[in-house]
């Protein structure tokens, strides 16, 4: 909250948006920002591992969705939920790619659905 390094985002997004240009108001935003700021004092802060955010590749977010058919995929919903559990923050879900997918029970996105959201009644796919 009232970070500087947020302010200085949202003036870069207000200055230099351009819609025509994928990632320029996103994540190239983020680190035309941070080159700048880096070594100024007053902008303390930490930049984290993918992991953090981007547990999943777009290629393979429907692996998250889909509910394990098998032993070997239940182990692998498993050790991904571990691994998150230890490792993310949030999770960057590749809208263009996910929003076509329902969420199955047992899935990775079904087991964090219903562990941690406090305002959810979710009624999986079959």
């Amino acid at each position: 909250m009232n970070h500087p390094l947020l302010l200085k985002f949202i003036e870069e997004f207000a200055s230099t948006f351009d819609g025509n240009k994928w990632g320029h108001n996103g994540p190239y935003l983020v680190s035309r920002v941070v080159q700048r700021v880096a070594e100024r004092p007053g902008y303390n802060f930490t930049i984290l591992p993918p992991m953090a955010f981007y547990p999943v590749g777009w290629n393979r977010i429907d692996g998250f969705f889909k509910k394990p058919e098998n032993k070997v995929e239940s182990r692998w919903v498993n050790a991904k939920l571990l691994q998150l559990s230890g490792e993310t923050y949030g999770i960057h879900l590749w809208n263009r790619q996910s929003s076509r997918f329902s969420i199955e029970e047992g899935s990775v996105m079904g087991r964090l659905i219903s562990d941690h959201c406090v305002i959810c009644e979710y009624k999986y796919s079959s």
